[in-house]
Parts: C-alpha cells; sequence; structure tokens
C-alpha cells in the first residue's frame, strides 16, 4: 500500500496502520522525496519517511523506498520538484545518504524514481538515456553502502491515448534495455492503471495497463531477464465525481480483481494499492480519491473489501 506523509498526528497514523494491519497489508510504499527531505542543501529533515518506514517496521511489514523528484536548488527551477535531476551524480550522493540510513533500519528495496516514461515526471520529455544515467548512478551508490539492495527501474506509467510526450512502458523499457540499463535493475516497476475499467477489460483505455503485462514481461524474458520479477508498484482506481472515477464498489471489485490475477502469474512480484487515504476532499478531482480510507480515515468499501478477504480468499 502507498502511504504518503501529510502532516498528520500520531493518532492519525495510528488509525491507518490499524486499518492496514485488519488488511493484512505485507509492503508500504514510501517517497524517500528528496525535494522534501533536502529542500535547502546541505539541510535534511527526513520526517516525512522516517515517520511512514518507522511505523511500517514495527508492525512488521516491509517498506518499499521511492527515491524521486529533485529540489529546485539542483535544477535552478523556482518552484518545481518534478524536474529530471541536472547531475546524477549529485542524485546519487542523496540515494547514497538514504541507502545508509535505512539500511541500518534493515530497509532493502528501492525505485527509482517515479513514472519517468512521461512528461509529467520528466518534463518537458521522457528521455530513456538521461533515465538510464540516473538509474546507473542511483543504483551503484545504494550498492556501495548497501551490497543487500533491490533496485528497481522506476515505476512505468501506463500511457492514455492522447498526444503527448509520454512513451508506453514496452516501449520505453525496450530502450532501456538498448541502452544497457535495465540489464542492472534486479526487477522492473509498473503502474499498470486501468481505471475506469477493471483490470483485464478490453475495453481499457490504457497501454500499458494490466492487459499489456504479459508483453511487457515477454520483452524481459527476450532480452533475459524473464527470472526478474515485474513489480506493481502503484494500481488502484479513484472514486468520486471526476473523468473516469469509479463507484466505491467498483473500485473494490478492481482490487479484488487485480489480486487474483496476480496470484495467476508467477513472474510478478508484490502488488502494492495506490493509495491507502484520499489524497484530498475534492470529489471532483481524481488525485484527491484514489484512498481506500477517506482523509478523515473512514473506511470505504474497498478497506472493507481488503479487510473481509485479508486471508486472501476473494
Amino acid at each position: 500500500m502507498t502511504v504518503h506523509y501529510r502532516g498528520a498526528d500520531a493518532r492519525s497514523f495510528h488509525e491507518q496502520f490499524d486499518a492496514m494491519a485488519a488488511m493484512n497489508v505485507r509492503w508500504v510504499r514510501v517517497d524517500v522525496d528528496w525535494s522534501v527531505i533536502e529542500p535547502v542543501q546541505s539541510q535534511l529533515d527526513w520526517t516525512s519517511a522516517d515517520t511512514i518506514v518507522d511505523r511500517a517496521l514495527q508492525r512488521g511489514m516491509q517498506v518499499l523506498l521511492v527515491l524521486a523528484f529533485a529540489p529546485p536548488w539542483t535544477t535552478g527551477t523556482a518552484t518545481s520538484n518534478r524536474d529530471r535531476p541536472n547531475d546524477p551524480a549529485a542524485f546519487a550522493n542523496f540515494a547514497r545518504v538514504a541507502a545508509q540510513r535505512y539500511a541500518a533500519r534493515g530497509v532493502h528495496h528501492w525505485e527509482v524514481w517515479n513514472e519517468p516514461n512521461t512528461g509529467k515526471f520528466w518534463p518537458p520529455n521522457p528521455d530513456p538515456g538521461e533515465y538510464g544515467r540516473v538509474f546507473r548512478a542511483a543504483a551503484a551508490a545504494v550498492r556501495e553502502v548497501d551490497p543487500r539492495a533491490t533496485l528497481l527501474i522506476g515505476g512505468l506509467s501506463p500511457t492514455y491515448g492522447s498526444p503527448g510526450p509520454d512513451v508506453d512502458p514496452t516501449t520505453y523499457l525496450a530502450h532501456l534495455y538498448d541502452d544497457g540499463a535495465a540489464q542492472l535493475a534486479d526487477g522492473i516497476a509498473v503502474h499498470p492503471y486501468t481505471f475506469p475499467s477493471q483490470p483485464m477489460d478490453r475495453t481499457q483505455r490504457t497501454t500499458g495497463g494490466f492487459r499489456d503485462l504479459p508483453a511487457l514481461h515477454a520483452l524481459m524474458t527476450q532480452r533475459g531477464d524473464g527470472a526478474k520479477k515485474v513489480w506493481i508498484t502503484e494500481y488502484g482506481a479513484p472514486t468520486g465525481t471526476g473523468p473516469s472515477a469509479v463507484s466505491e464498489q467498483d473500485q473494490a471489485a478492481t482490487l479484488l480483481l487485480a489480486r487474483r490475477q496476480v496470484a495467476a502469474w508467477d513472474w510478478v512480484g508484490p502488488l502494492i494499492y495506490y493509495e491507502l487515504v484520499d489524497g484530498g476532499t475534492d470529489a471532483s478531482e481524481i488525485e484527491d480519491n484514489f484512498g481506500v480510507l477517506r482523509a478523515d480515515n473512514s473506511r470505504k468499501l474497498a478497506a472493507i473489501a481488503l479487510i473481509d478477504t485479508a486471508d486472501g480468499s476473494d
């Protein structure tokens, strides 16, 4: 389950982790957001990541950390934290410090960047060569201080059919293999969203959604990486009234059907839902409504369904 730090108090976090324990959540995905942790050069504040990591470990949950988001002082931009790192070595230095910190806590799994195949998270245009250089530098730095580390290619997003710079996951991954970066990873992370369709519906509007994952794994096999896992590090559907939003009933069905399909694919690693708590309260904004809990920690039908099927039975 992806969990974001939004300044919740201790009581609220306790409620959230109680809910995850009831759902039998095994993996918690946490941003190690460089732009938040080091907004000013050499002034690091780890509260946003430590708060979630420590609670997850106390509950016996495994942790996947997401290394991403360059602070403006490294990129020359005034406000955006989504620019790619101008200097892979500087990003690698941050990765090294983060790996030392969390390896000491027993955390060894890393997703390097978030959706680098999109213009949103690699502006203005995705560039597999640039990302490959960043991945190489970060992976080497992390492994230098943590030989047990597992490094994943950053979660690849589906494309949605509209004109734009985004590159579909299989094509982007092929470029990373041509570049030589993908071979250095321990697995490939994907975000195979399909909403408002169910995971395996033929009507899904995305390229790189759930139905396309076998093609992605086939590419890995062709390149000699068939033994590596495809990690689904984000998957879910927004409720509310926004574009392509779904009902609470359909959100619950989407998550359960995804879990059932993953159980049939032995080449898939962990399935990590997106996300635990709604990002806000605007029903018309899809980014506010992916949670299985509402912003006040009350449970949507998806949370209830995950609790009711926590033994793995649907």
